[in-house]
């Protein structure tokens, strides 16, 4: 069983919950391997250059007589730490961010595990309230109501309906 971590967008959740993100709290086979490209993935560049140097440092230890077994461990140490703590770091940018840890669930899978965030979700008891702007009509009483023509004659045209 996996726990998923559910955080929910800076701005709050939107109409569909679209940007609810659910991160899995395991061990990521990506950032083992190519740890600066799944950081780079999750937009963290910081971290994405940061690990390119410490490659690069480690290829090159790795280049001397002697540390030949140096330069590899620090390496393969290094998309270890990523392969642990890469979904941890990413938790916690998105938090920094101003995103907001809502809940965390366990399950078999991501979409047991958002069937039931979602089914726990309470109902709207209101109505959306439309984003759409409606205009505020005034009549003015004092022109005589809508029967009045335009003084200046609207181009030719009676805009009361008459013809």
């Amino acid at each position: 069983m996996t726990s998923y971590l559910v955080l929910e967008a800076p701005g709050g959740p939107d109409r569909d919950h679209r940007t609810t993100r659910f991160i899995a709290d395991r061990f990521s086979w990506l950032a083992l391997f190519f740890p600066w490209l799944w950081f780079a993935i999750h937009r963290m560049w910081w971290m994405a250059a940061s690990i390119v140097i410490l490659q690069v440092a480690a290829g090159q230890v790795s280049r001397l007589d002697g540390f030949g077994i140096t330069g590899l461990l620090f390496a393969a140490a290094v998309g270890l730490i990523a392969g642990f703590e890469g979904r941890n770091l990413l938790q916690r940018h998105l938090i920094a961010k101003g995103w907001t840890l809502k809940d965390v669930i366990v399950s078999h899978d991501r979409s047991t595990a958002e069937e039931i965030y979602f089914s726990n979700l309470p109902e709207d008891e209101h109505p959306l309230q439309s984003s759409v702007s409606k205009p505020e009509w005034k009549v003015r009483e004092a022109a005589g109501g809508f029967m009045t023509n335009d003084p200046a004659g609207s181009f030719q045209f009676d805009l009361n309906g008459r013809r």
